[in-house]
């Protein structure tokens, strides 16, 4: 049986140091992990006939997601949208902690920062219209300290 995953089943929540529990980013559409590297250094000496490299830090990437602008407010979210709480935490310095910024890929299982890891809002409330469209908007995280896990 093939165990492939529908994209419609995914989400992005959000949760916060105030209120329990998490809300989701509404509207948005599309999420995209980078992927882990690992970066090199040339470890070629005298002699050799073939470039060497040795394994050095890694890099967990980054994640972007995007989809329509909503700027409506929750009232059970700290009377602000989920989308201006983003914006807020980025303009303020502050990071998200393992399970407070969830990837759904299915109605159970989401991805997000394992461990003593951290989220970075790097961009947010990048905002574009249309005249003939519905206005969108795109955020990135870096993710740091830990690689991101499937919970």
């Amino acid at each position: 049986m093939c165990a492939v995953k529908v994209g419609k089943l995914a989400k992005v929540t959000v949760g916060t140091w105030v209120t329990q529990g998490t809300y989701v980013v509404a509207e948005i559409g599309t999420y995209s992990l980078s992927g882990f590297s690992r970066d090199t250094l040339e470890s070629t000496s005298f002699g050799d006939d073939v470039k060497e490299y040795t394994f050095v830090l890694g890099d967990a990437g980054e994640v972007t997601f995007s989809g329509n602008y909503d700027p409506t407010a929750d009232a059970a979210f700290n009377a602000v949208s989920p989308q201006e709480y983003l914006r807020s935490c980025c303009s303020n310095g502050l990071t998200m902690t393992s399970g407070h910024l969830r990837f759904y890929i299915d109605s159970t299982s989401y991805m997000t920062v394992g461990g003593a890891g951290t989220l970075l809002l790097t961009k947010v409330h990048a905002i574009g219209f249309d005249k003939a469209g519905i206005g969108t908007i795109s955020f990135t995280a870096k993710v740091s300290g830990g690689a991101m896990v499937t919970v």
